[in-house]
């Protein structure tokens, strides 16, 4: 996008310095007449105000913008400390877990199985009589 804004802005810049070069007749301005300026001093000067309003214009319209942006680093900070949280209690959890199996394992047991679980479902019929 930069390479484009470049490509159009560069040949005006061009234009516009090559017209201000040229121009060098002297003006008087409208509230001082006695004051007189070259044409491509005020010209310098209204399109540097230009380029500055719109700038301005710019920035204010891009707000909103900076606003959403911000509250959602703001969100992501909180679901990154809920994430922390979460996957700590969830490595407790599994160290629970490993140690009730281990607990069950020296007991002679051949512990919880959902494998084992499952089969059971499944390898007796039901008897509907």
């Amino acid at each position: 996008m930069w390479l484009l804004k470049v490509l159009i802005s560069l040949p005006l810049l061009t234009l516009f310095v090559m017209f201000l070069v040229q121009n060098n007749e002297l003006v008087a301005l409208w509230p001082i007449p006695d004051l007189k300026i070259a044409v491509s001093i005020v010209y310098f000067v209204l399109f540097g105000l230009g380029y500055l309003c719109g700038r301005l214009v710019a920035w204010s319209q891009y707000a909103p913008v900076r606003a959403t942006i911000r509250r959602q680093k703001k969100e992501n900070k909180q679901l990154t400390k809920e994430h922390e949280k979460l996957n700590h209690e969830h490595d407790k959890l599994n160290q629970q877990v490993n140690s009730l199996q281990e607990e069950v394992e020296k007991k002679g047991g051949s512990g919880f199985s959902l494998n084992k679980k499952i089969k059971g479902w499944f390898s007796h019929p039901l008897n509907d009589e």
